[in-house]
């Protein structure tokens, strides 16, 4: 407990840095890695992933993938849903406490109190941890884009992938799937391979070919694997995840295993990812099924609509929070045939939340009876318990609902 007070009030003071919580420029985290050594020139087998939805979960796929091969990983993703730990993976445990201080302090002193992003700080902490703790592979996953991401300070890398690319982020990337896709596109380096996930827009595909084509990077063709494969995460996209994930994998490994394989595809998890909720405080009381979603785009409303469409239950209950820079009616228009009622609230500690009365008023105009709710515990109290339950909007959310749940993330 003691650990755990010190390190936030450390990740609070690095939080206070910049005025910004994203402000692209390489050059600060370039000037601080460079006192340490440049780490990131240190790491071996660097798979980079970018793209809007499923980063996360292609990189769950495939370290699984590697690790059931007998190969260590480390891995680094975005965001935590509950403690910050879960950003950095050395060797298929989360990082400690003790380490993460001790690095983030190293990393304090020798920034100075210059400007420096959340962000930038947390993939120098990734990135120093990996350089330390060695292993065979290292994932890492872009936070917001690719070409001017933190992560792409890492020149030297095995193997680039690039899962699907929708509308999100547009303020910063563009708002056209061409220029979102171009920057996406900016991880990939000369004679580097490539594996290209599936691709929704046409536009997004042409854009990736085009940019990997000028560099000379080699597109590997995706190695799909069979609809009946079984897998540990719900949701036909998964499928798209675990193919990009294999497709990686035998690029990476000289002789992959079948049978290790299928049974590291079983093992994977990921949570707030469709994800039933089937233990703790939250279904201790309820007679139905209850799904945690982290979407929070109009990509991951078409796969939850998807997911909706096979379930054989009709109608369900909604908790809903949202970030106030969401479009509620766009996400909620998708999936809203689906839904009996909802329930609003405000993401905890989350400053730029939408209001569960401006939630309420967007969905009740959308015909679907909404009540605006204090918290997630009076939501959960007055839904129907005999009615399936889906809380969906955000990450955020998700982490909020978990912590709620007691749910242990190792």
């Amino acid at each position: 407990m003691v650990l755990k007070k010190k390190l936030s009030k450390t990740l609070e003071r690095m939080f206070s840095l910049h005025p910004k919580l994203i402000d692209f420029d390489l050059s600060r985290l370039k000037f601080l890695m460079n006192k340490f050594g440049n780490p990131e020139n240190q790491l071996k087998n660097v798979i980079h992933i970018a793209g809007t939805n499923g980063k996360g979960s292609t990189a769950s796929f495939l370290k699984e993938i590697l690790e059931a091969h007998e190969l260590t990983v480390n891995v680094y993703t975005s965001p935590h849903l509950i403690n910050f730990n879960e950003r950095i993976r050395i060797r298929n445990k989360l990082i400690s406490d003790e380490l993460l201080i001790n690095i983030l302090e190293n990393i304090e002193l020798e920034n100075k109190n210059k400007p420096i992003t959340f962000f930038e700080i947390t993939t120098a902490a990734a990135l120093i941890a990996f350089q330390k703790y060695k292993s065979d592979f290292n994932i890492i996953e872009t936070g917001l884009g690719g070409r001017l991401d933190a992560t792409n300070i890492i020149d030297k890398k095995r193997l680039c992938i690039i899962t699907k690319i929708g509308f999100d982020h547009t303020e910063f990337l563009g708002k056209k799937i061409k220029q979102i896709a171009f920057e996406k596109s900016g991880i990939l380096r000369e004679n580097v391979p490539v594996i290209i996930a599936k691709q929704k827009y046409k536009n997004a595909l042409e854009t990736i070919l085009d940019s990997a084509s000028k560099i000379n990077a080699k597109v590997i063709n995706i190695d799909n694997i069979s609809a009946s494969t079984k897998i540990g995460l719900n949701g036909n996209h998964q499928y798209e995840n675990a193919t990009s994930a294999y497709t990686a994998a035998k690029e990476l490994l000289p002789s992959i295993s079948s049978l290790k394989t299928q049974e590291a595809f079983k093992k994977v998890s990921w949570h707030g990812r469709i994800e039933k909720v089937e233990r703790g405080k939250i279904v201790k009381d309820r007679k139905n099924l209850t799904i945690l979603d982290g979407s929070h785009n109009q990509d991951g409303a078409y796969v939850l609509n998807q997911y909706l469409n096979q379930t054989p239950l009709l109608k369900w209950n909604l908790i809903i929070g949202m970030l106030n820079n969401r479009d509620i009616e766009a996400f909620i228009n998708i999936f809203k045939q689906h839904l009996n009622r909802a329930y609003a609230i405000a993401i905890p500690n989350i400053d730029n939340s939408h209001k569960p009365n401006d939630i309420s008023l967007k969905l009740n105009a959308l015909g679907i009876e909404t009540h605006p709710m204090k918290n997630l515990e009076e939501a959960l109290r007055y839904s129907d318990k005999k009615m399936p339950l889906l809380i969906t909007g955000s990450l955020y959310l998700a982490g909020h609902v978990l912590k709620f749940n007691n749910t242990q993330i190792v």
